[in-house]
């Protein structure tokens, strides 16, 4: 969904957080966009972090989150989980691709 105000595009996303993997594991904006992502855990509490962007929030099950930032600077950035959560964590990643 893009939605225009006055002086910026926001996109906004629907994710799923679930066993080792977000749902939406690419996210593509332009630079300069407010990004919204929506993010709901089905089973357990996982973390979403963009370093790059200084976001950082914990996912509780059963619970959709709201992470919103501003993509100001071009490039290709890993998202990831940062709360340990179980045998297949360190696989639980994505890409966000600001152009």
């Amino acid at each position: 969904m893009c939605i225009r105000d006055s002086t910026k595009t926001v996109k906004e996303f629907e994710m799923t957080a679930k066993q080792w993997e977000f749902d939406s594991s690419t996210i593509t904006v332009n630079e300069g966009d407010r990004v919204k992502l929506n993010i709901k855990s089905i089973d357990v509490t996982y973390g979403f972090t963009i370093s790059e962007f200084g976001v950082s929030k914990t996912l509780s099950p059963g619970q959709t989150t709201t992470v919103e930032f501003t993509a100001n600077k071009a490039g290709m950035y890993t998202f990831f989980c940062s709360v340990q959560c179980g045998a297949g964590h360190s696989s639980m990643k994505g890409q966000l691709i600001v152009q």
